[in-house]
């Protein structure tokens, strides 16, 4: 499928894409998202979260890398219960937080499960809907997966920012722009930032 006719079906009714969370504006949410995998965005988005607890913010990460999640392997945590048990209806979000050493709370996702790779507009409705019970942080990160999937785009709609991570290879900047029409496509008023990670230099991020 040709990245128009995906960005097509994406749109054709597509629930989840639509209907954004009903949790009170207290909480400020950032989804750090990449069109192309391997880029460092879960590194930069817990590197992000220890650094604004640091400097004295309640931060949450949410793992949605839903299917192939490592949020918890970069923190070298092992989760009892993840985002697996909350799609099953078995723990609700507030259940599964998990504190971690470094002052940031996170949601773990789970690797190797297609269920949660391949969520419904429900399911995944009922995830984003949950964040209103998560409404004490002052900042929730959410460190999507790649791509422009369903789930990849659904989960940047409740945020107030999205963070797209490129590099400079030609294939990440491609796959980059691609993202960031999807997005556009859905929110076109989406606060988009772009962090160009693994160059030399300023200039270099710049081009």
């Amino acid at each position: 499928m040709d990245q128009a006719a995906h960005l097509r079906k994406l749109t054709e009714g597509n629930t989840s894409l639509k209907v954004l969370s009903s949790r009170k504006p207290t909480t400020k949410i950032v989804a750090i998202a990449s069109g192309k995998g391997g880029v460092g965005k879960s590194t930069i988005s817990v590197n992000l979260a220890i650094s604004m607890a640091r400097a004295g913010q309640k931060v949450l990460v949410f793992d949605g890398d839903l299917g192939l999640a490592n949020v918890n392997v970069i923190l070298g945590i092992i989760p009892k219960y993840n985002l697996y048990h909350v799609v099953k209806g078995h723990k609700s979000l507030k259940d599964i937080v998990i504190q971690t050493p470094e002052g940031v709370d996170i949601i773990a996702g789970a690797s190797g499960y297609s269920q949660l790779a391949n969520l419904n507009d429900t399911q995944r409705n009922s995830l984003i809907k949950g964040f209103s019970e998560l409404d004490n942080y002052d900042i929730m990160i959410i460190d999507t997966g790649a791509g422009i999937s369903s789930n990849v785009i659904g989960l940047t709609l409740p945020a107030d920012d999205v963070i797209v991570i490129t590099t400079p290879e030609p294939t990440a900047i491609t796959d980059s722009y691609g993202l960031i029409k999807a997005i556009v496509s859905q929110s076109r008023d989406k606060n988009l930032k772009m962090v160009v990670n693994r160059v030399r230099s300023a200039i270099e991020g710049k081009k």
